[in-house]
Parts: structure tokens; C-alpha cells; sequence
């Protein structure tokens, strides 16, 4: 059984981990997990026992324990929830719209390009980009002629 242990103190280290669960039964593996711009704890780490009943009897006796100050919470660790569709939803920026740079006018997502704001840059528009800042999306190229398709 996956055990989930949260509200660590910074100090502690796998090894007091394996110690402290070891207490109640065959430790299988300890996962403390870190920061990996720091190197410091993050103060929650993951403990495997494959003896249920010694899993489930360590998770009793040790949840709410007070371990340097701190009262730590021990669980069952659950399967970590994914959204249903993998790739391709949309965002939190509204996604639609497709490409768009900044001259093209049209578009509530995608990507904007270029630094130049002058409206001369006419261009590609396909029927979707529009004039107006609705949506759309669109394609406008900043180097072709005042060519509307």
C-alpha cells in the first residue's frame, strides 16, 4: 500500500522517514519529495508497505502525530486525478482563435508575433480573423500587400 505523509519538518530526511514507519512493519520504499530549484523538502513524501494491515495500522497510530513541532497527517495515497481528454483542451487564456500576431486585429488566443502596431501591414485574413476584437483568429502576415482573401 502507497502512503501518503504531509506536514513534514523541513529536517527530515528519508532515512528518519524509513525509521519512523519501520516502527510498524517492512518499509518497501520512501519517496521525500523536493524542490528542485532549492534542494529543500517540500514536506510531504510517499512511503510504501506492502503489508496492508501493517499500512494501515502505521497510518492509524501515526496520523496526527506531533513530530518536532509539527502535527503531521498520514493517509492511504489516492491515484492522482487527470482531466478526461489529454491534450487539446483548451486553456487558461480562453483558447480559439488559432495563430494571430499583434497587426492582425482579430482573435482571443494563440500566439501573437511582432512588434510593429502600424496598421499598414496588410496581409493574409481568412474569413474567421476579422476587423474587430471579438474573436476569430486568423492568419495576417506583416510583410504581404493589403490583400484580403
Amino acid at each position: 500500500m502507497k502512503i501518503f505523509i504531509a506536514r513534514l519538518p523541513y529536517q527530515y530526511q528519508e532515512a528518519e522517514i524509513t525509521e519512523l514507519f519501520a516502527a510498524y512493519g517492512t518499509v518497501k520504499s520512501v519517496n521525500l519529495i523536493m524542490d528542485r530549484e532549492t534542494g529543500r523538502s517540500k514536506c510531504f513524501a510517499f512511503v510504501e508497505m506492502p503489508d496492508d494491515t501493517e499500512a494501515n495500522n502505521a497510518i492509524a497510530q501515526l496520523n496526527e502525530q506531533r513530530i518536532l513541532d509539527k502535527n503531521i497527517a498520514v493517509s492511504e495515497a489516492r491515484e492522482k486525478e487527470r482531466p478526461a481528454g489529454g491534450f487539446g483542451g483548451g486553456d487558461r487564456r480562453g483558447g480559439g482563435g488559432g495563430y494571430r500576431d499583434r497587426n492582425s486585429g482579430g482573435g482571443d488566443g494563440g500566439f501573437k508575433r511582432y512588434g510593429n502596431d502600424d496598421k499598414r501591414s496588410g496581409g493574409y485574413r481568412d474569413k474567421y480573423s476579422g476587423g474587430d476584437k471579438r474573436g476569430g483568429g486568423g492568419f495576417r502576415d506583416r510583410n504581404s500587400g493589403n490583400n484580403e482573401y
